[in-house]
């Protein structure tokens, strides 16, 4: 009996460590594309062309998409910004903001998060001040802005692919169109959650078990 048991909890176990072995990054996008120049965050990305989501295009379904099989730890960090505006990040998982506004966000400041299915990542931008220009830029929704700004779609998100757990994404805020990406900007990075402890004492425990069972029989 034990050791059906233990042979049911290692199929168990190994059917959850297939599961979490799984998370990788991907971008629905909208085919646009822009030619990076002036960007101050990340000097490395002038001269090349990245994809990016405006707020016009901006819907449910687009955006930056977590595949996963057995969870995910997703890690936001703080790589700065440049802007005129005050402007945010905003982890909603976590309710966690990084800013650089007043108390501006140290460039290194990081947020873990846990998402347990496959979808959108659930993050956003947005802008405080100034007042005409106040809005939120949805990674998982929808792209919002005050309906008297000036131009109120015009604010974007970038997307940089690092590799296939890791990307750059890049503020771009509600400016003169400039398209550097440099407004706000982090890194997203991925990790497949690991084998739950309790999975791991289960079959040590039922391991000890049937060790012991067959010290009695063959005593």
């Amino acid at each position: 009996m034990i050791k059906q048991l233990l042979a049911g909890a290692i199929a168990s176990i190994l059917l959850t460590a297939t599961a979490a072995s799984a998370a990788t990054l991907s971008l629905i996008g909208t085919g646009q594309t822009q030619l990076v120049a002036g960007n101050d965050i990340v000097p490395s990305l002038n001269g090349q062309t990245i994809n990016f989501i405006d707020g016009a295009a901006k819907t449910v379904a687009n955006g930056l998409f977590l595949d996963t099989t057995g969870g995910a730890e997703v890690t936001y960090t703080f790589l700065g910004g440049e802007a005129g505006h005050r402007n945010f990040a905003a982890v909603n998982g976590n309710r966690a903001f990084f800013n650089n506004g007043r108390r501006e966000t140290a460039a290194g400041a990081q947020v873990s998060v846990t998402q347990s299915v496959s979808g959108l990542l659930d993050f956003a931008f947005g802008t405080t001040a100034p007042s005409w220009a106040r809005g939120i830029f949805q990674n998982n929704g929808l792209a919002w802005t005050r309906s008297d700004s000036i131009d109120p779609y015009n604010f974007a998100m970038g997307f940089v692919q690092l590799s296939a757990t890791a990307f750059y994404v890049l503020f771009d805020d509600i400016a003169a169109g400039d398209r550097d990406f440099d407004d706000m900007a982090i890194q997203i990075d991925v990790a497949a959650v690991p084998i739950p402890a309790g999975g791991l004492l289960l079959l040590s425990g039922l391991g000890g078990a049937l060790l012991l069972r067959r010290r009695k029989v063959l005593t």
